[in-house]
């Protein structure tokens, strides 16, 4: 045995009773997962039973503990009492306060000390709630709740009146599973030792030490080398992808306005998708003069279909609407807004938090993390694009996806994409297409431009295995644990 072991059995032999763990660790001065480990090595040997028992603890809440100069109904009782037996509930409340007089006077009811009429509470007797409030002194502390305690009628109307909380826990107890003089004569009279230090070797002490047996089928300790979250390794690794393939990645502020998020975007101001169901709105307005020569091109186009062939909405645009701050939705408005001024080719994309009024469930969040992508080439073309975004998935190690033509009000023609999750079926992950012409010309571009928008979390979930996008974000150690580093995958 060791000599940590020795010492432990050595103070039960001294104490010779039942003692709790958490005794046990303060008499010998070792931590409570410490003598737990110790504990561990003699039940294995046979020396000791550990017994676990579930007790119920409680303790006054702080409502609870102002109350030990008397209850709320014994303050009404007392009051309507030394009123002349009368009193309205007006004067009641002014005098105990709104939360005191209204539970008050409801128990004082109950208890038949008080009755009410037409708004005035007239006196019948009371009686001193002295067990209520000797209960309540008793539990100022945490403390165990006995059998006859928890079956007393005022201890479970305090606690019915959430006046004393009530917890459940675990306590070890420790005792010898063998007879005393068994204990001793399992005590070495010699000192054990687990290692031949240089000390005991040069003094000739370890002539006098037991030297500890080594196990040789004990597992070695799992050590768990620092990395980054799956999540955050998952976001790194796209980004990786993207710079192989020549992007440049690109960013912009949360709060943006409706022009960058919609309007640029072609999407018609009085579109269901600009709802105060469907998005987030920010209080306050952009300054939107420094982008006049913009908003002339997207007001145009909008009203009229600017000179690119279209009849655009046929309305009256407004600027106060596209001025109308909003945290983003999705991060086109962030690639798409990058791509004016520039000349192709250009390869941006954008890996960010956006916002939606959303409900939390497996396939959905209020905040998520996009990954946008636009690449504006002459010649470029839709067969083109499909075979980016293939290339991109296979690369994030997706091998099983699908393609699905779609609808999108800034793209044409558009698809959808999904892959497959193992045990859940197929998830969307993406929409894509090829800008319209009538955000190639609010872009001020001649080039073709294909663009995409996906959901991080819904990849993530492909290419983990998860079925359940909340578990992206748990906070379990153990859980995040078991996610393996991700292998990279060569773009084919």
């Amino acid at each position: 045995m060791s000599s940590s072991e020795i010492a432990v059995l050595e103070k039960l032999i001294e104490l010779n009773r039942v003692i709790e763990v958490s005794e046990l660790a303060k008499i010998t001065g070792f931590t409570e997962q410490g003598i737990s480990s110790i504990l561990e090595l003699l039940k294995s040997k046979g020396i000791v039973e550990v017994q676990e028992h579930i007790i119920a603890i409680g303790k006054a809440t702080e409502e609870g503990m102002n109350y030990l100069d008397g209850l709320p109904e014994e303050r009404v009782a007392i009051l309507v009492q030394e009123m002349g037996g009368e009193a309205t509930i007006s004067v009641i409340k002014n005098r105990l306060g709104e939360p005191i007089a209204s539970i008050g006077i409801n128990w004082a009811i109950k208890r038949g000390w008080v009755k009410v009429d037409k708004g005035i509470a007239k006196f019948i007797n009371y009686k001193p709630l002295s067990d209520h409030r000797n209960m309540l002194r008793m539990f100022s502390l945490w403390r165990e709740i006995s059998h006859d305690i928890e079956s007393s009628s005022v201890f479970q109307e305090l606690v019915k009146r959430k006046l004393i909380e009530v917890r459940t826990v675990k306590r070890r107890y420790v005792r010898l599973s063998i007879s005393l003089d068994e204990a001793r004569k399992i005590i070495p009279q010699k000192k054990v030792v687990s290692k031949l230090t240089h000390e005991l070797l040069t003094t000739g002490e370890w002539k006098s030490c037991v030297l500890k047996p080594f196990n040789l089928d004990a597992s070695p300790p799992i050590a768990y080398p620092g990395k980054r979250h799956f999540f955050k390794e998952f976001v790194e690794l796209i980004k990786d992808v993207m710079e192989d393939l020549g992007f440049e990645e690109v960013s912009d502020d949360y709060v943006i306005p409706e022009l960058w998020n919609f309007d640029i975007l072609f999407q018609a101001q009085d579109h269901p998708s600009r709802d105060i169901h469907d998005i987030l709105v920010v209080e306050g307005y952009a300054d939107l003069s420094q982008y006049s020569d913009i908003v002339e091109r997207v007001r145009r186009v909008h009203e009229s279909g600017g000179s690119c062939g279209s009849t655009g909405w046929r309305y009256r645009w407004s600027y106060e609407k596209a001025s109308k701050l909003m945290l983003r939705s999705h991060t086109t408005a962030v690639t798409a807004r990058r791509l004016i001024g520039r000349e192709p080719p250009a390869r941006l994309y954008a890996i960010a938090r956006v916002f939606r009024r959303d409900n939390p469930d497996p396939r959905h969040s209020p905040e998520f993390t996009n990954f946008d992508g636009v690449i504006m080439e002459r010649g470029f073309t839709f067969k083109k694009l499909l075979g980016l975004l293939s290339q991109i998935l296979k690369a994030l190690g997706i091998e099983k996806f699908k393609f699905k033509p779609a609808y999108f009000p800034f793209t044409e023609p558009s698809v959808e994409g999904y892959g497959y999750v193992p045990g859940y079926g197929w998830v969307e992950v993406f929409g894509a297409g090829m800008f319209r012409p009538e955000v190639l010309e609010m872009l001020n571009t001649k080039a073709s431009v294909g663009a995409w928008g996906m959901g991080v979390e819904r990849l993530a979930m492909i290419v983990y295995g998860i079925n359940d996008i909340r578990l992206l974000f748990s906070k379990d150690v153990e859980f995040i644990r078991t996610f393996p580093y991700i292998k990279r995958h060569l773009i084919r």
